[in-house]
């Protein structure tokens, strides 16, 4: 009973409208990136589509960077619960461990950016971009999970932790099922995620030709996308 009582108290805690993790991490690192590439756009396009929008650009490297490093966080997150025996949530978090590893492996194309390898010519021939990655070659491997993982960042890192700040109480009085969703520490991130998209579905909705200093928002976007399962799996 005492051991049901701690966890339903941990349950709760996180669960009220505060975060757990320092606030340098989940409030101000998260629009740096931002505050970075921007002002670079505006200044000058080049030195931004080398330095910050190449396949060896600041965004395209830190973003599975940070997707390996919540795959690693998790996997510390995994063995703890395997300790503890809390084993309804191995699952989900062995689920978020396979999508980091795939995050940043296909980021990278398994490290064909970085090593420079010449695409297999039966991967070159299937995929859209002659690389060596599965998100090119079908819709199922890429627009799918992308819209996948939106949908968990819109409901469960903008909306959920809104509810409960504004309920300022817990979801769900079942231990487990409060585990499952972010903290407070992840709406920032899961907001910036949202938006940076906005200017180009405003785009589509008023059939607008083009706005100024336009980027490609799903860079940032992907970005945003791992660092917010890097911040759930770390809260």
């Amino acid at each position: 009973d005492s051991a049901r009582s701690s966890r339903e108290s941990e349950a709760v805690a996180r669960h009220r409208p505060r975060p757990v993790l320092p606030s340098w991490l989940w409030l101000w690192f998260p629009p740096l990136l931002l505050l970075v590439i921007l002002p670079v756009r505006v200044i000058d396009a080049g030195t931004y589509r080398v330095w910050i929008d190449g396949e060896l650009g600041l965004i395209e490297l830190t973003t599975p960077l940070l997707a390996f490093g919540g795959a690693v966080v998790g996997g510390m997150l995994f063995r703890e619960l395997l300790q503890e025996g809390r084993s309804k949530l191995l699952a989900w978090v062995g689920l978020h461990i396979l999508a980091c590893i795939y995050f940043a492996g296909e980021e990278l194309s398994w490290g064909q950016h970085l090593i420079g390898w010449s695409t297999p010519e039966g991967i070159a021939a299937l995929n859209d971009q002659g690389e060596t990655n599965l998100h090119n070659m079908s819709s199922w491997l890429d627009q799918k999970p992308r819209l996948l993982l939106e949908l968990w960042v819109l409901i469960g890192g903008v909306i959920v932790p809104l509810w409960g700040l504004r309920a300022a109480r817990r979801l769900s009085p079942d231990v487990t099922f409060s585990w499952v969703w972010p903290t407070l520490d992840c709406l920032p991130t899961a907001l910036l995620a949202i938006l940076v998209r906005l200017p180009e579905r405003l785009k589509d909705v008023f059939d607008i030709a083009s706005l100024p200093y336009e980027i490609r928002y799903s860079e940032p976007q992907e970005y945003y996308f791992a660092l917010f399962l890097l911040l759930y799996l770390a809260a």
